[in-house]
């Protein structure tokens, strides 16, 4: 048997009575990661299991391509856009 804190007994109760799962499922689903899969990820492209130093690299020049390439979607400078002038004193 596993000894928990009376706390997280607790937690995982809550979350339970919430989500109406048995306290077994929200574990279980904490510990295989399920509860960890968002929405907007679905579409995401599968991790592979393992990458080389050199296929990291080229993954994250990648994204940093893609992400440099899109459009500024302000112009105005940080202090333009809450209002500071020059000596730092909202306009």
């Amino acid at each position: 048997m596993i000894k928990m804190s009376q706390e997280t007994e607790a937690l995982i109760e809550a979350s339970a009575a919430r989500t109406g799962r048995t306290p077994d499922e929200i574990v279980r689903a904490a510990l295989t990661g399920a509860g960890d899969v968002l929405p907007w990820r679905s579409s995401a492209k599968q991790r592979p299991a393992t990458h080389t130093k050199d296929e990291l690299i080229a993954s994250m020049e990648e994204i940093a391509a893609r992400s440099a390439a899109r459009p500024t979607a302000d112009p105005r400078s940080p202090d333009e856009i809450i209002g500071y002038d020059d000596f730092g004193l909202s306009r």
